[in-house]
């Protein structure tokens, strides 16, 4: 809309009691997209009226959704084994100024330092000590088990905090590990998630056959990167009670870990009460199928 006055006035009829006009005025803000959000941000601000301001909060949030589902179909039918943007759009829910580009610088300078390092003639074991040592040592990065904040999934947070949790974490370190061209995947774990290290890069996971056989070794993304085997996989699993399903053995394409790390913030705001985040969220996760 061109016209700020036009805007403006839209805007004041929000507080009418009339709910057939506000119905009528919130449809048209809405119809109008993301280039009208500074203007609403900016009455916001100024707002004393509880209910005005009330609404305007939810266009706000309204208009910030229907971009971002935009967003989010876009990624799946051009690029979705791109992981960065997969947990930036996730992050974006929460966040809706965060940039991608942000994100992307901060990753390259991570995976330089990484890069300076390495040596693509030692073996896999050698090559992941060496991440290990950059990633955890020299750049601090740090795993919590614990998953009690929205905020430790959000990689914007992450990468300032240097603080995450298995699938946050997990995610960071497999973008960087797979821009410097190693089969790093995740493996949803029940109750947890880890990495596994392939013997070859992976680009079609349906394709794939006997996926577990490809694993050479595990990886804990919050414990300092510490390897293990399959073996101590099967104890893990037993400790559950659970049965040692082949799914806890095998890498996982980026659709399923985004699909997981949805599944977690499901569960939390369901847990907190959180009907309408919880919906939204479950929504974006449809859009999958």
């Amino acid at each position: 809309m061109n016209n700020e006055r036009e805007l403006n006035a839209l805007i004041q009829l929000l507080d009418d009691n009339d709910q057939e006009i506000f119905k009528h005025v919130q449809d048209k803000l809405i119809s109008l997209g993301t280039g009208i959000i500074p203007s609403l941000e900016q009455a916001w601000s100024n707002e004393i009226n509880p209910t005005t301001h009330g609404r305007l909060e939810e266009i706000i949030h309204t208009i910030q959704f229907d971009s971002l589902v935009k967003e989010w179909k876009l990624w799946l039918s051009s690029d979705s084994d791109d992981l960065l943007t997969g947990a930036y759009l996730v992050s974006k829910y929460y966040y809706p100024d965060i940039s991608l580009d942000d994100l992307q610088k901060k990753i390259a300078k991570l995976k330089q330092s990484i890069w300076l390092e390495l040596n693509y003639n030692q073996t896999a074991l050698e090559q992941i000590q060496i991440f290990n040592q950059v990633f955890y040592n020299y750049h601090e990065f740090k795993g919590e088990q614990s998953i009690v904040s929205f905020h430790d999934f959000c990689l914007n947070n992450v990468l300032d905090s240097k603080k995450g949790n298995p699938v946050s974490i997990g995610i960071v370190y497999q973008v960087l590990a797979n821009q410097l061209n190693l089969p790093v995947y995740g493996v949803p774990l029940l109750q947890h998630y880890i990495l596994a290290f392939c013997k070859k890069m992976i680009f079609d996971f349906n394709a794939e056959t006997d996926l577990d056989r490809q694993v050479m070794f595990y990886i804990n993304p919050i414990n300092r990167g510490s390897i293990f085997s399959r073996n101590e996989i099967k104890d893990y699993i037993e400790k559950m009670q659970a049965d040692p399903n082949n799914q806890y053995f095998c890498p996982v394409s980026v659709s399923a870990i985004i699909k997981e790390m949805l599944n977690y913030l499901i569960i939390l705001h369901n847990q907190k009460g959180e009907t309408a985040q919880m919906n939204e969220l479950a929504y974006l996760k449809s859009l999958f199928e």
